[in-house]
Formats: C-alpha cells, sequence, structure tokens
C-alpha cells in the first residue's frame, strides 16, 4: 500500500477516534429541537434560507390559476423576483436564468403541464446555465388538485416557518410490503436500519406490513413523524399491495416532509408506462383524485421528494442523509440527487429521449434505468425550507489536502461508517460482491485553490484499510463552477462484500487522490 495511504491514517487517528461529550451533543440538539416543557414532544424548527437569490416562476396557465398561491408565496420570499414562462418553449427561458443564476427557483405550474418529459428537459436546461454538466439550480415546483389546494400548501410551508405548525422530530421509515412476511402481517420497530444516524437528532421508527394492504392500525402509525419515507415498488395511485392514494387522505399525518422512493409516486397527471408487452411505450393518466402526490400535497405536507417515472428506491435515503449531514435546504438536497446522477453517469448529465405513446421502448441498459429515473425525482414545495441543523455527529469522511507546486494529494478517510446510504453507489454493479448489487463507493467535493479551477487529470493512489488494500476504480470527476468557486467532484468505487458491507466501511479506511494541473 502507498505510504501515502498510510500516512494519512496515521495523522487522522486523533479525528477518527474523537467523540462528542454527552453535554455537547445535548446542547447541539436543544439548539436544533426543542420542547416546550418535561414530558412534551420535541420538535424540528422549519426556517428559511434567505440569504441566496430567489426566483418565483409560474406558466401562463398558473399564474392565473394559482394567483392566491403566488400571493402567498412572494409573501415568503419579498425581494424575489418573478416570471412567467411557455413551459413547452423553455429555450425562451434558458438565456433570463442565464442572465438572473439564481440559487433558489420555485415553479408554479399545474399537474396537466408536469411530466417526466417536462422534469427531464427542466433538468437539462438548468445544467446548462455555464459550462459544467452539474444542475445550476435548486428547484422546488408547487402544484395542487385544484388553485385552492396549492395556495394551501403554500400556506401550510409558511406557518411551519412561522411556528405555528409544530413538526414532530420523529423519522418513521415505512418499508412497505414485506414479500416474506404473512399476508395481513404488521411490524413496528424502534430504529432504521438505512439511515441509523439520524437517530443521534429525533426519534426512529419503522414499519412493515405483509402483502394485504394497509391496516388502520398501519396508518395511525405514521402519525407524529416530521420526516416520513415511503418504500416499496409503486404506481401513481398506490405504493403497489400496500398505501393508496384514497388511504393517504384518511391518513391524519402531522406537519411533515416526506420521501418516497416507490416508483411514479410523484405522478400528478400523464405518465409513461416504458415496457409495454408489445414492445412500446404507453401514454397514461392518473386523475386528480387518484394521484398519491396530489392528495399527499393536500394532507398536512410541507415538502415532498418522489419521482415522475420508475425510480431507485436507494437514493430516497441518500438524500436523507445528505439533508442531516449538511443541514441542508430541500433545494440543495435534490441538487445533491442530480448531481449524483452526473457523477454515476461518468460525468455527465444523462441524454434524455422525449418519451410519446406508441414510441418503441427503449433499448437501455439497468444502469441507464436506474440513472434517468433518479434523474426524474422532483421536489414539491419551497426549495428553501430547511428543517435540521448538521447532526451533531461525526461527519462520515475526513478530506484532508496538501497542495504542492503541480499537484494536489487529497485524503478521504472513512470517519463515520454510522452513515450507510451515502457510501452506496445504487447504479453500478463492478465490483459488488454479486452481479445486481451494488458497490460502496466515496463520493465528495473539494473547493480548489487558485491555479487548480482546470485540472488536466485525476487518479487514485491507492485505498486500503489499515493493511489491507481494497480493489477501487476511479469511477468519475468533474469540475463545477458554483457562486464564483470551483468544487471538484470525485466519486470512486469499491468493491463490497455484502449489502452496504465492505472493508471500506471501518473507521481509518482511507482513498487517496492526486490532481494535477
Amino acid at each position: 500500500m502507498t505510504k501515502i495511504i498510510h500516512a494519512y491514517i496515521h495523522a487522522n487517528k486523533q479525528i477518527l477516534t474523537k467523540t462528542f461529550t454527552a453535554l455537547g451533543i445535548f446542547f447541539f440538539i436543544i439548539s436544533m429541537t426543542g420542547c416546550d416543557g418535561e414530558g412534551k414532544e420535541k420538535v424540528l424548527y422549519a426556517e428559511l434560507d434567505s440569504s441566496p437569490s430567489f426566483l418565483i416562476l409560474s406558466t401562463e396557465k398558473a399564474s392565473v390559476e394559482y394567483e392566491e398561491a403566488l400571493r402567498e408565496s412572494r409573501k415568503l420570499h419579498p425581494e424575489a423576483r418573478s416570471e412567467i414562462f411557455n413551459p413547452y418553449e423553455l429555450s425562451s427561458l434558458e438565456s433570463a436564468l442565464k442572465e438572473i443564476t439564481p440559487y433558489y427557483v420555485q415553479v408554479f405550474i399545474l399537474p396537466q403541464e408536469l411530466d417526466v418529459n417536462f422534469g427531464w428537459k427542466w433538468l437539462t436546461m438548468c445544467s446548462r446555465l455555464d459550462e459544467d454538466p452539474f444542475m445550476d439550480t435548486r428547484t422546488g415546483f408547487i402544484t395542487g388538485a385544484s388553485p385552492k389546494a396549492a395556495a394551501d400548501f403554500v400556506k401550510r410551508i409558511s406557518k411551519a416557518v412561522s411556528g405555528e405548525l409544530r413538526i414532530p422530530a420523529k423519522m418513521i421509515d415505512n418499508l412497505g410490503p414485506n414479500m416474506q412476511a404473512g399476508e395481513n402481517s404488521f411490524h413496528k420497530f424502534s430504529h432504521s436500519n438505512f439511515v441509523p444516524v439520524l437517530g443521534k437528532a429525533m426519534e426512529l421508527e419503522t414499519l412493515s406490513h405483509g402483502t394485504g394492504g394497509i391496516s388502520q392500525k398501519h396508518l395511525d402509525s405514521m402519525s407524529r413523524a416530521g420526516i416520513l419515507h415511503f418504500g416499496g415498488h409503486g404506481h401513481p395511485g398506490q405504493i403497489d399491495n400496500g398505501m393508496t392514494a384514497e388511504q393517504i387522505l384518511e391518513t391524519d399525518f402531522s406537519p411533515c416532509v416526506c420521501f418516497s422512493g416507490a416508483c411514479y409516486t410523484g405522478v400528478v397527471g400523464k405518465y409513461f408506462e416504458m415496457f409495454g408487452p408489445d414492445g412500446i411505450i404507453t401514454e397514461k393518466k392518473v386523475e386528480k383524485d387518484g394521484s398519491f402526490c396530489l392528495n399527499l400535497l393536500q394532507n398536512n405536507v410541507i415538502g415532498y421528494l418522489a419521482s415522475l417515472h420508475p425510480d431507485h428506491g436507494m437514493p430516497v435515503y441518500q438524500e436523507m442523509e445528505h439533508m442531516s449531514l449538511k443541514g441542508a435546504s430541500l433545494g440543495e438536497v435534490i441538487k445533491y440527487t442530480y448531481d449524483g446522477v452526473v457523477l454515476g453517469n461518468e460525468g455527465r448529465l444523462p441524454d434524455f429521449e422525449n418519451l410519446s405513446n406508441g414510441k418503441a421502448s427503449p433499448q437501455w441498459t439497468p444502469t441507464e434505468i436506474m440513472l434517468k429515473g433518479t434523474a426524474s425525482r422532483v421536489l414539491f414545495g419551497d426549495p428553501s425550507l430547511r428543517l435540521l441543523k448538521p447532526l451533531p455527529v461525526e461527519k462520515p469522511l475526513e478530506i484532508t489536502v496538501d497542495l504542492e507546486p503541480e499537484k494536489l494529494i487529497i485524503g478521504a478517510i472513512m470517519n463515520n461508517p454510522e452513515y450507510k446510504a451515502i457510501f452506496t453507489d445504487t447504479y453500478h454493479d463492478y465490483l459488488a460482491f454479486r452481479k445486481n448489487m451494488f458497490n460502496d463507493r466515496v463520493l465528495f467535493s473539494v473547493n480548489l485553490p487558485s491555479g487548480f479551477e482546470n485540472p488536466s487529470s485525476v487518479r487514485v493512489l491507492g485505498a486500503a484499510n489499515g493493511p489491507n488494500r481494497i480493489k477501487h476504480r476511479l469511477h468519475a470527476w468533474s469540475v463545477e463552477k458554483d457562486g464564483g468557486k470551483h468544487f471538484l467532484h470525485v466519486q470512486v468505487d469499491l468493491a463490497s462484500q455484502g449489502f452496504m458491507k465492505s472493508e471500506w466501511r471501518n473507521a481509518g479506511a482511507a482513498v487517496g487522490i492526486e490532481v494535477t494541473k
């Protein structure tokens, strides 16, 4: 193993073994959550990230139908600029976005105007505002089953920010149906296997049920959550063998931000079945009252991240970990997902076909299906909304940068294996313990110093867990210009020995990178 890797491990032993005192954790949690007295429920405090620029956009039709919702949004963002656009002619908007360069964009759009084709076109346009392949804005969409529903959605966000709505400091991980369990089984666990680190800031609970659908007991168990995750396979009207759009309206949700990893559960109108029996694409439509998404948006939800197409269930956990790690706003969370798609696609945004009824089904590889499905994820809500401050735990990676005249030596050291999802490459299996499973990965970004804004090469010097070498491959790197700074994004894939198991997932394991001018 290279001397550089051993040097980084040795130099960071004190960092890797450092722990927070109970007193320090106590005061940090008090700063991020609160309670109104002994025995009362802890809550999360919603706030808006008001420092960066904010742009309010509305389609021509939404500007008329959603007049009240727009008015409420302007109250939340009195300094924001407002523009109207044609959703079928995004090219005319692109030049305006290049001129305005907004950090956050809130888009008011009718359900019949939002589908996966629009989502992919929006993503592509917003990645072209400068020369790099990364998303240059952080976008949230506002829509609803009716103009009143859209207005109520924005009002609810406003009430959460003002403190009028109490957001419980609890995350419920609803895994969806368990094919191995009894048909009518129901299980509840006081932990999360996928995002255990969130337990440092809030109560955790995992729900699982059989394939016979959702009982009232299960619906009742989804109350008192400030963060709620839906798992399983899905369609626009339901989680398959699980919660339906109708049951959404029957559930007593607390004010919450929801994350769904189930396919199609962000669909609000038109959608496409990709691989029909005749080898063609079939266009379909979900009615407003049958949309899982639209029903959720009118039931106490203040933010929702879901897909407009067949999705990949794992990135949703990465979103939750990133939110808790960085104290990220919801707009920064969805940008993190898009950035991961770019790195997963070897440093380029994928090419997106325009889907239409009767067109031949595309011949995508499994990796392309997962990448493009994840790229269909969108945020419904205010992109500047933030629920958490950074967690009071060691960060997952310790990054060291050694500046030399013609190169940078970067060390990425495993600092906290309690983070799980962000160390999983959900798109590739070429170093996985079994085909169709996942590589492990280290994915990070560093602010490039002056003179290194346009590196000529990036290479891996080595990867090791103590004396044990780890099989690895530099999957992708790319430079992003954002806010006047240049950030190097790097993804190195690593051999896995099981699901979320590898030599990499040990404190002190390290990867060395050389960046040349």
